[in-house]
């Protein structure tokens, strides 16, 4: 062990103590806004002005900029509780996946003739205060002007960079000086309230990697944001000192003693009240899984519920593609294309040995040191997300292009931590038992490093349709990844490139060797042959959770567009999307702080109409 047992009770007994102190700072009930479902259940809803479905990454920007108004009143619903203590902890950001504050969705992938399932399709959302960015990577990562750019020559005014940036920087609360004050401080800001720092790194590996990305001739960018796109870095977080900064977090938490502010919690809005000339004037809801109430709006109600379930709710309302809601037997409202349009950023997991004959297994005392750690100073291990945080941006297919098409991820684990990455290839990735776990068993006597590729702007399209009329029932999600053969090619361009690394001094200094899977699909074919590395695309691919485009933002001469630019529903009064689900196109980046961009974006447009 390294230490003697009584150490290892020393930090036990330490972490009893600390845990009290930690549940406090962390999450104790007095950390969010207190529940106004009580009271609607004893007396109903009064009517507001605007209610908002959803405290998401959209739904906690709106729900704090329009209570800016004490004239309004707002309501914001959300289908979940309140976050749990590990949801403020960095180095457990995967641990609330299959639990009761996730909604646990799974996509309805093809059953291709001589494939075994390998990947089973689990898309983790946020079902609590924050949504999703109570649980995701906290990654902070814009994208750049040519994504924006884009949307607005997809006929979407005041959505190109020079307009967004001013959102992006509303929002941030930026902690590091030496990105911050760049360039006359043109890109960032420092006054907003979402909390955006630099992890403190505590693993060597990270700037390896980085020096193996200048060996192959990469560039280190200190602020990818900037003017540069091309190159490796070291992301910011939404962390605040070494402790998740949930949009819940930042937004809610100043506004939730605003008297205007209702705040209801497991409130799982089934559908919108549409009156007979085609305006919203409320939604209908179950409150705690089982009292049926109504809530109305004087003005607007606005669905920030996310890529998946606003559309959802927007379908089982009666808007919606025709044929499909005559299919459930939904009356038709409007027929618009909700559902359609669905973009994310897959991957395509490597899987790499290291250091075989040096690596040494972390001791149980050090590992529960590193958890005391953080208890008492919100440092250590457990304060970053590792080698996560080292992201490289690249184009496969044109080397000099300012823009990337592929982003970089790698993760480390320690050798020792099989169990922590039979967890994470599981739980997380969705292979099944058998394949996570010849990955995991490879901890025993090594590092392993999962390399995973991921196409920034993939031509494939899916699309999110009803299971049935009953809301309680989950919808059905065709990500139909690589429907487009063009996207697998690409791919195989850029795991090529990802393999050079391991030719690099740095990764031959970690005795970096690649493990081949046992694939039947693929096995029978020339190892390393492009059909290899379709084969192995197609088997192994997943997904890095970025679901957006169900509700596609776009003018009225786009056939597919369902909100307009200012993400009002067509030919429907009183409603409006706000969240990742209008974006017409998916941003190079991860997705959390473009989404809290169209928030910010999304409430400027409805105080300007009001």
């Amino acid at each position: 062990m390294g230490q003697s047992t009584g150490a290892v009770n020393q930090y036990i007994s330490l972490l009893f103590n600390y845990l009290a102190i930690s549940q406090c700072s962390l999450s104790s009930p007095e950390t969010w806004p207190r529940d106004y479902g009580d009271i609607a259940i004893r007396k109903g809803f009064e009517e507001y002005d605007f209610i908002i479905v959803g405290a998401g990454s959209a739904g906690c920007v709106l729900a704090n900029r329009l209570s800016e108004n004490p004239q309004w009143k707002i309501l914001l619903l959300e289908a979940g509780g309140d976050p749990p203590i590990e949801s403020a902890i960095i180095g457990l950001s995967v641990s609330l996946t299959k639990t009761q504050y996730d909604w646990e969705y799974y996509t309805e992938l093809p059953q291709k003739p001589g494939f075994t399932r390998v990947n089973f399709g689990y898309w983790p959302r946020g079902k609590m205060l924050g949504g999703s960015s109570s649980m995701n990577g906290m990654l902070y990562v814009r994208g750049n002007e040519d994504d924006y750019d884009n949307w607005e020559a997809l006929g979407n005014p005041t959505w190109g960079f020079a307009n967004v940036l001013e959102y992006f920087k509303k929002s941030e609360q930026n902690h590091n000086p030496e990105i911050a004050d760049a360039f006359g401080g043109y890109y960032h800001s420092k006054d907003g309230l979402l909390s955006v720092e630099l992890y403190k790194d505590n693993d060597t590996f990270n700037q390896d990697f980085i020096e193996s990305a200048q060996e192959m001739g990469f560039k280190f960018i200190l602020d990818i944001h900037a003017n540069e796109h091309i190159g490796f870095t070291f992301s910011q977080g939404t962390i605040r000192s070494g402790v998740r900064e949930s949009t819940a977090a930042a937004f809610l938490r100043p506004a939730m003693n605003r008297p205007n502010l209702h705040i209801v919690k497991y409130a799982h809005v089934t559908k919108l009240e549409i009156d007979n000339r085609g305006k919203v004037s409320g939604v209908s809801m179950v409150l705690r899984g089982k009292k049926k109430l109504k809530a109305f709006a004087r003005k607007e109600v606005i669905l920030s519920a996310g890529a998946i379930n606003s559309p959802q709710i927007l379908m089982l309302s009666g808007i919606g593609p025709a044929s499909h809601l005559q299919e459930m037997g939904i009356p038709v409202i409007q027929s618009l294309q909700v559902g359609k349009n669905l973009q994310d950023h897959t991957i395509v997991p490597l899987v790499v040995k290291l250091d075989e004959s040096t690596a040494t297994s972390l001791n149980s005392a050090e590992a529960l040191e590193s958890f005391a750690e953080y208890l008492m100073r919100h440092t250590g291990t457990l304060a970053t997300t590792g080698t996560i945080q080292t992201i490289g941006y690249v184009n496969v297919h044109d080397p000099l292009s300012r823009f990337p098409d592929f982003q970089f991820y790698q993760l480390l684990f320690h050798k020792g931590q099989q169990d922590i990455l039979f967890s994470f290839i599981f739980q997380y990735l969705g292979f099944t038992q058998e394949i996570s776990r010849i990955i995991a068993d490879e901890a025993k006597t090594s590092n392993v490093l999962i390399m995973s590729p991921s196409m920034l702007k993939e031509k494939s399209r899916g699309e999110i349709l009803l299971r049935s009329a009953e809301p309680t029932e989950k919808p059905r999600i065709f990500a139909n990844y690589f429907s487009e053969d063009s996207d697998v090619k690409a791919f195989v361009k850029a795991i090529r490139l990802y393999l050079k690394f391991l030719k690099t001094n740095t990764f031959k200094s970690h005795e970096a060797e690649l493990f081949i899977l046992p694939l039947p699909e693929c096995d029978l074919l020339t190892f390393d042959s492009d059909e290899y590395w379709e084969c192995y695309c197609r088997v192994i691919v997943t997904t890095v959770f970025h679901p957006v485009g169900t509700v596609k933002m776009g003018p009225d001469s786009d056939p597919d567009a369902v909100v307009d630019h200012k993400l009002r529903v067509k030919g429907i009064k009183g409603l409006r999307v706000i969240d990742a689900s209008v974006m017409p196109r998916i941003p190079s980046a991860n997705t959390n702080a473009p989404t809290i961009m169209i928030g910010e974006k999304g409430a400027d447009f409805i105080k300007e109409d009001w």
